[in-house]
């Protein structure tokens, strides 16, 4: 029987995968974005503009772990870039949204 190669060489895309609206304020509120290869970028919307606040490794299978340092240059800017898009997304789509303790349940 023949095996697929493609299954013990995959290649994993860098993607945001989830994210989290997590701590800061009302105007400035800040959000983890969590991405397939188990990196976390944390970013804080500032004066209407989002900036990086940090990074987090999760996972055994993490970029970190296989290569043993962080992302950097491009590869940050890529995914500040990514994260920045997913957050307006889901902004949009009203899924940071709180609930208001008097707001009815649906």
């Amino acid at each position: 029987m023949l095996q697929n190669i493609g299954i013990h060489n995959q290649y994993r895309v860098m993607k945001p995968i989830s994210s989290l609206s997590n701590g800061g304020t009302k105007k400035n509120p800040r959000y983890s974005v969590h991405f397939d290869d188990g990196i976390t970028i944390i970013i804080k919307l500032n004066n209407d503009e989002f900036v990086y606040d940090g990074m987090l490794s999760t996972g055994l299978d993490s970029y970190y772990l296989k290569k043993g340092k962080w992302p950097s240059g491009k590869n940050l800017d890529k995914r500040m870039e990514l994260a920045i898009a997913f957050v307006n997304k889901n902004i949009k789509n009203n899924r940071y949204r709180k609930k208001v303790d008097d707001e009815p349940e649906r």
